[in-house]
């Protein structure tokens, strides 16, 4: 049953380790994969007494190794020895050792995993049976294989990692490169929507309030009245709205609709009027056409000022 679970355990790490990638190195058989981790233990091992090394034998490491199984062949990622090879290079002379013996005692498990899944299969069928029931609960439904997205995003990080390194090989790891390039993303889209929201927030202030030099009501209504007609003869309707506004509120406010205030925002005069006022919606209308020709600087019609001027006279303002 232990050897049995060594070897479907060998499995499982040897197909979670897929990246899908063919290599192009013929496949090695069990044993020559044996081999060849070691090998590649002897050589991490070897660093610490010739750092110089370091770069030939990075340069030297393929991606994945291709093992020909029982099952077909299998590709085992060893892009873990490159990434550390690469950390040696730019580590201080006090983590370098622990990084070399990280690395040569995940290539020793490695190994000792395969050496075990070369062992005679002593189990019966009964005791596969019954592992096959255990793998089949509910547990592992969520065990599975990396995925087409995630197989993408290796091969890309792989491809980054080789442009930089080929550049330079001081340059950190790229998987550290892709986090920093992640907050520096979110960074400059915090920074972006931080100077729109002030824009915005700023236009919206600066906006919503027109101060005129002079209460509403101390111009007559019907001289503002005569302006936005002007206006309006010569085809200036935004301007024709803006001053028939003024007009509304001139009247409004010598009809004693509120106390008299050159700072008040239309919303201001607009909640001034009681609900129950005939005047209310009139000048409710009146407001949106303003704020939206006014401050909205949205394109105003012939037609718009018609209905503005409609009203206008619901309000007296003829």
């Amino acid at each position: 049953m232990r050897s049995l679970g060594r070897r479907h355990c060998l499995a499982a790490l040897l197909l979670l380790a897929s990246l899908g990638q063919a290599s192009d190195r013929p496949a090695l058989t069990t044993s020559a994969y044996i081999e060849q981790l070691q090998s590649y233990e002897n050589q991490t091992a070897g660093l610490g007494s010739t750092p110089q090394n370091a770069v030939a034998f990075r340069d030297s490491l393929p991606e994945t190794l291709t093992v020909q199984t029982a099952r077909g062949e299998l590709p085992v990622d060893i892009s873990f020895l490159r990434d550390a090879v690469n950390r040696y290079l730019t580590a201080t002379a006090g983590a370098k050792p622990n990084i070399l013996a990280n690395a040569g005692s995940r290539l020793k498990a490695m190994r000792s995993e395969a050496e075990l899944y070369e062992q005679p299969d002593r189990a019966d069928d009964a005791m596969r049976k019954r592992l096959d029931q255990i793998l089949s609960a509910r547990e592992f439904d969520r065990v599975r294989g990396p995925t087409a997205l995630e197989l993408l995003k290796q091969r890309i990080q792989a491809w980054i990692a080789n442009l930089l390194r080929k550049i330079s090989p001081k340059i950190p790891d790229v998987q550290d490169l892709g986090q920093w390039f992640v907050w520096a993303v979110i960074g400059l889209a915090a920074a972006v929507a931080g100077v729109w929201l002030y824009r915005v927030s700023k236009q919206t202030m600066s906006g919503s309030r027109e101060v005129i030099p002079f209460m509403p009501s101390s111009r007559n209504w019907r001289e503002w009245l005569a302006d936005a007609r002007a206006r309006a003869a010569q085809g200036e309707w935004r301007d024709a709205v803006h001053f028939g506004f003024w007009a509304a509120v001139s009247r409004l406010e010598s009809e004693g609709a509120w106390p008299p205030d050159k700072t008040r925002t239309p919303r201001e005069y607009l909640n001034a009027i009681p609900g129950s006022s005939v005047s209310k919606e009139p000048f409710a209308a009146l407001t949106r056409r303003f704020e939206v020709s006014w401050y909205g600087s949205r394109p105003t019609t012939e037609s718009d000022f018609a209905q503005f001027a409609a009203h206008l006279e619901r309000l007296g303002c003829r």
